[in-house]
């Protein structure tokens, strides 16, 4: 059992801790309100100073613009729309215009030449008025970016001035362009180039250089633009093509008339001055010339008809005329031929085309197989392979008669007949013959067996009708060696 005094000390302690714990109580209480204050206090001005900063960032992107914010490629981050427009100004001020000429050249027309400068339309203040003010905190770190086409003013004129002195347009500079065409060179048609030239058309050089200054371009292309003058016709054109082939063709004649011992070239040189041609591919040969050249051969080389120089059995040389034997050209023939040769570019040796030929180009046309007939000597000579092969005299018509004077001539054997019955023209005589062989007509060589003699002066008081008459035995050497068409020269 415990002591009255004990029970009240316990007593008083008990109630000294209790209030030892009502005091800490109390005490930690008042900090929390001091702690809860003071953060509520720091909160509040937090929210104040935040509340503040965003006003003032809605006040002050009001007249500004949001940061990261990027006009037409320039940052104008902060900058006032005067500032902006300055900066604007300022890129157009400097602007330049180049002008890419052909050749690689280029000239430059500035914004100082033509009074280019900027005009506001209310553009960059638009920007400004689109920027929601109140969403300013969340353009902290996101880019803006905005692209206008800058409204500008120049002077016409001085564009048109600063266009009038382009170098490209000074006309001492400019060189015409020219259309490619055909020439001979080197031997041989070909198509020269044509010139481009750097003319240009100056009203459009003039619209396309104020197009691109309306749309501030830096740059332009007169070339790209076609700007220049063009030739009509170029290299690759394929009528020319077509017609320097025909041409080619035509000159690569390359002909060689061949006349015995002469000749007569029908190459490039000379078809080249029969040539012409025109823009529409047309190549013609000169007809007349080519007809005129035909009858220049015909006229050198025929000799039908024509007196001819003989070197006689004596050595002699004679003139003799008449008569239908010799070289007679075929003109129509050669010149269709040539016409065809020149078109086809033949090459070689060939022929005119003859209406009658001789034997031979040589010895007079009479070649070395022939007879000679020596009209005042009255002696006939077979020459085979130009061995003599029959010397005989002979008896000629009638020297004193004209209608029965043998005529000198050069002619060549129609035929020869075994025997034959020779008959005046009006049947005045009738005479057997064993060998008849005409040349000129009714006259021709044959044996004459009722004459005692012959040569000498006999046909000058009794000559025959014309016919030259042989002893009969000459008569039949002759006709068996003579043939069709050998030739028969007469003369005096």
């Amino acid at each position: 059992m415990r002591k009255r005094g004990e029970r009240s000390g316990e007593e008083s302690g008990r109630r000294r801790t209790e209030r030892e714990y009502e005091i800490n109580r109390e005490k930690k209480g008042t900090a929390g309100r001091v702690i809860r204050n003071i953060f509520l206090s720091l909160l509040i001005l937090v929210l104040l100073v935040a509340a503040g900063v965003y006003i003032y960032g809605m006040l002050y992107f009001k007249d500004h613009f949001f940061l990261h914010t990027m006009i037409n490629g320039f940052d104008a981050s902060q900058l006032t729309v005067e500032e902006v427009e300055e900066k604007v100004a300022d890129r157009i001020a400097d602007y330049r215009l180049e002008i890419g000429e052909r050749g690689g050249n280029t000239e430059t027309i500035t914004a100082e030449q033509i009074n280019y400068h900027y005009v506001s339309k209310g553009e960059v203040q638009a920007f400004l008025n689109s920027q929601k003010l109140y969403r300013w905190p969340l353009y902290m770190k996101e880019q803006i970016s905005y692209t206008f086409d800058s409204s500008t003013q120049y002077d016409e004129e001085g564009l048109r001035q600063a266009v009038d002195g382009l170098n490209c347009l000074d006309e001492s500079q400019v060189t015409k362009p020219a259309d490619a065409y055909i020439d001979f060179l080197e031997g041989k048609y070909q198509v020269v180039p044509e010139v481009e030239g750097n003319l240009l058309k100056k009203d459009m050089v003039y619209g396309v250089i104020q197009e691109a200054v309306d749309f501030a371009n830096v740059k332009v292309s007169l070339e790209e633009k076609d700007c220049y003058e063009t030739p009509v016709k170029r290299q690759n054109d394929e009528t020319m093509a077509r017609t320097v082939e025909k041409l080619n063709t035509c000159i690569s004649t390359d002909l060689t008339y061949l006349f015995g011992e002469h000749s007569e070239k029908v190459d490039a040189e000379r078809v080249r001055g029969w040539l012409s041609y025109d823009d529409s591919g047309n190549v013609e040969l000169d007809k007349d010339a080519i007809r005129a050249f035909v009858a220049e051969m015909a006229e050198k080389y025929d000799t039908a008809d024509k007196p001819r120089t003989f070197r006689t059995h004596g050595g002699e040389e004679v003139t003799v005329s008449g008569g239908s034997y010799g070289w007679l050209m075929d003109q129509d023939a050669t010149y269709d031929y040539l016409i065809d040769a020149i078109w086809a570019g033949n090459t070689g040796d060939t022929y005119a085309e003859f209406a009658q030929t001789a034997v031979s180009w040589s010895n007079s046309d009479l070649g070395d197989s022939y007879v000679e007939i020596d009209l005042d000597s009255q002696h006939v000579w077979l020459y085979i392979d130009g061995q003599e092969v029959v010397s005989t005299d002979c008896v000629s018509g009638l020297a004193s008669d004209p209608s029965r004077k043998t005529p000198e001539g050069t002619y060549t054997l129609y035929y020869k007949e075994s025997p034959s019955v020779l008959k005046g023209e009006n049947n005045e005589y009738e005479t057997k013959v064993t060998y008849w062989m005409p040349f000129n007509g009714g006259i021709g060589l044959h044996d004459a067996n009722w004459r005692s003699s012959f040569g000498g002066s006999i046909y000058q008081t009794n000559g025959s009708h014309g016919c030259v008459n042989l002893p009969p035995s000459a008569a039949k050497e002759i006709y068996e060696r003579v043939y069709d068409g050998i030739p028969i020269i007469c003369y005096y």
